[in-house]
């Protein structure tokens, strides 16, 4: 196939090795670069025909694969020709969090043999999933469920999927396809999305691909490896209490998640969970006990330092809750909730200069969070800096129109600096009705 060179961009790398009869097609992950291929590195040396493949956009390969396909069924066909043109003797599909989608739903409509999926999301657009973030406003396109795909018969493919326990979009999205055939599943305690890194650390992810290529399997015994979904209806009972805390049924979420607890005392969510429901009832102790014990199972968990964090701060023991929150930074750069919790820490102890620091760093990495401008117009205000208060009352406000709170805050932000609502907004009113 010629490759157009309308973007100036390589899509899709073919790489071929003369006397392999196998190939295995790698798909990237989200945020690779334009020109580059996820994992590139680790499969260059392996001695196989290999077709490596990113897309623009982070849109989930819904619009297909520039030069292979403008859609998803038409990037199928683009693969299926590579396939005539490379004659393999067998398929092999790769990837892991958005490739990992991609492998499994390619490696369905290609019939390829093996596929190899790690943190994969069988179900697009989850509350609080990385497609909800990045395509939540798309309609489906017939391919956002990947169930009815995974459930046809399989022709004897073999589909292996890695995730880690600590993320429960990757459990629930694991949970739905377990029961499949040709599905085997795999998971690492305390380990959330961040399943290849993990196993790098441990310098195990090259020899497991090495193997996985080579022959179709995966190591009898991974590092940090799980039990969640061997444990009774322990994984049942965690998503359960995730989902009713989210329904603000505190009590009926507990129980659930000491369920879990019971049947697999390893499950670190839950410890961290049970903590949130903790603090939500203010007993702040208790939830600082829960929180430890979820970072002794995954002490690279940030949002875990992020909740310990918490309730060390609203038990009054800032400097413990300033390191912390500092810890969980070094673990998770970026972090927009760490920084937020930070600043307000900060106000809390009339350190407004670094308060604005922080919530400045929260917004640079969650630029349209109306809570972050909502609290980094309050530091402004509280070192006497009102116009420029204003500005962020007004972001705030335009960012979350509907918020009786934020429209206060922007009314008393006007007046307490002198300005004059029609001048300043025109005649029709930035937020007039």
């Amino acid at each position: 196939m010629d490759r157009p060179a309308a973007d100036g961009v390589e899509w899709y790398k073919l790489e071929r090795c003369p006397g392999s009869d196998r190939l295995v097609i790698v798909f990237s992950h989200i945020n690779e670069k334009p020109g580059r291929f996820s994992f590139y590195g680790t499969f260059r040396d392996i001695a196989v025909n290999k077709l490596f493949v990113n897309i623009p956009g982070n849109r989930w390969y819904q619009d297909g694969i520039p030069g292979l396909g403008d859609g998803i069924e038409a990037t199928a066909d683009g693969i299926r020709i590579v396939m005539q043109e490379v004659a393999p003797r067998s398929v092999m599909c790769v990837g892991n969090s958005m490739g990992a989608y991609a492998a499994l739903l390619f490696g369905t409509l290609v019939n390829a043999d093996h596929v190899l999926a790690i943190g994969p999301e069988t179900l697009l657009k989850l509350p609080g999933s990385r497609s909800r973030a990045y395509i939540g406003s798309r309609p489906d396109t017939g391919f956002d469920d990947l169930l009815p795909y995974l459930g046809l018969p399989s022709a004897g493919r073999k589909t292996d999927i890695i995730f880690g326990e600590s993320d429960l979009i990757d459990v629930q999205c694991a949970r739905r396809v377990a029961h499949l055939d040709g599905v085997h599943i795999r998971s690492l305690r305390g380990v959330g999305h961040e399943v290849p890194a993990m196993l790098h650390r441990f310098e195990a992810w090259k020899p497991l691909i090495d193997g996985y290529v080579r022959d179709g399997t995966l190591p009898s015994t991974l590092p940090l490896e799980g039990g969640l979904f061997r444990a009774g209806d322990a994984a049942d009972a965690l998503l359960d209490g995730r989902r009713l805390k989210g329904e603000g049924m505190m009590k009926e979420a507990r129980a659930r998640l000491r369920r879990c607890l019971v049947l697999y005392p390893d499950a670190d969510a839950a410890h961290d969970d049970i903590g949130l429901i903790d603090q939500h009832e203010g007993a702040f102790i208790k939830a600082e006990a829960a929180h430890r014990r979820a970072l002794r199972l995954a002490p690279d968990r940030a949002i875990y330092h992020l909740h310990l964090g918490m309730a060390l701060a609203r038990q009054g023991r800032d400097e413990e809750a300033e390191a912390t929150l500092t810890t969980a930074l070094s673990d998770a750069s970026g972090n927009a909730a760490v920084h937020h919790q930070l600043g307000l820490l900060y106000a809390g102890q009339g350190r407004h200069g670094r308060a604005e620091a922080a919530q400045r760093a929260a917004i640079a990495s969650a630029p349209r969070h109306a809570h972050f401008h909502h609290h980094l117009a309050l530091a402004l205000d509280a070192q006497g800096r009102f116009e420029e208060g204003l500005a962020a009352h007004a972001e705030a406000r335009s960012l979350n129109p509907h918020n009786p709170e934020l429209a206060r805050c922007l009314i008393e932000a006007e007046r307490r600096s002198g300005a004059d609502r029609q001048g300043r907004w025109g005649e029709v009113g930035f937020f007039a009705q």
